[in-house]
């Protein structure tokens, strides 16, 4: 009995399919990250044109020219409209935001926090945004501190993590270098480990700070191709042009 002969793919499709489709994946997640910073760009202009700038050109155009759509007065030209009266009203907010930085440090400014963070209902919203502002500013301050980045045997030997060395201080009976570094979680670095450990045990990292930190917050994704991972002979200091953020390693 002669059996019926089923069909077979052409040699070569389910590569070029595997191809394809990992093609447009790789796409999407490329895409994926600009269009959505484009709608929170997009989100945060409009409601600013609306919510703040709007309502700001339009009384600086009642105080100086009276109501425009009154029968009293011409409507006003153009540029005067939409373009002097914006830009106006863009210069006065920040002006605003200007004195408010100057208060930041001020009494007045902790007086606030303190009726905001005592408001039944206000304070958990009040404290949750302000958390979040916090452990930006943090992250944006702590990495310009940041000296270098280094790998160093955590949480148990055996394995390694990258470590951001903060400071260094010297032991008391060798005269060793010891080295304070901080240890960042995974995917916030804003929360994490401060360590002591000899210099001469760290392995100085090929990559620089902004590659570990985006590194940590992808859990892995994205990090270089090649790390040094075992301590070079010698002397432990990188080139400065690999130390430096935005460097190749």
């Amino acid at each position: 009995m002669v059996e019926p002969l089923t069909p077979t793919k052409p040699p070569g499709s389910t590569g070029i399919i595997t191809i394809i489709r990992n093609r447009i994946i790789a796409g999407l997640f490329v895409a994926l990250p600009l269009f959505i910073t484009v709608l929170v760009i997009d989100w945060i202009y409009r409601f600013l044109t609306v919510n703040v700038i709007g309502p700001i050109a339009r009384r600086l155009i009642q105080v100086w020219y009276g109501n425009p759509a009154s029968k009293e007065l011409p409507l006003l030209p153009f540029w005067i409209e939409y373009i002097l009266a914006p830009v106006m009203a863009v210069f006065l907010v920040l002006a605003l935001l200007f004195i408010a930085g100057m208060l930041f440090q001020s009494r007045l400014h902790r007086f606030l926090d303190w009726i905001l963070l005592n408001v039944p209902g206000v304070n958990l919203i009040y404290s949750a945004v302000k958390n979040v502002v916090d452990a930006l500013q943090r992250t944006n301050t702590d990495i310009e501190k940041f000296e270098r980045v280094v790998l160093i045997e955590f949480p148990h030997p055996g394995c390694k993590a990258p470590a951001f060395v903060t400071s260094e201080c010297i032991e008391l009976t060798t005269g060793e270098v010891i080295l304070s570094v901080y240890v960042p979680t995974t995917p916030i670095p804003t929360s994490g480990y401060m360590l002591l450990i000899p210099e001469k045990e760290v392995v100085p990292l090929n990559w620089n700070i902004q590659q570990t930190i985006q590194g940590i917050v992808s859990g892995g994704l994205t990090i270089p191709e090649k790390v040094r991972y075992h301590r070079l002979p010698g002397k432990l200091d990188l080139p400065p042009s690999i130390d430096k953020p935005g460097s190749n390693p």
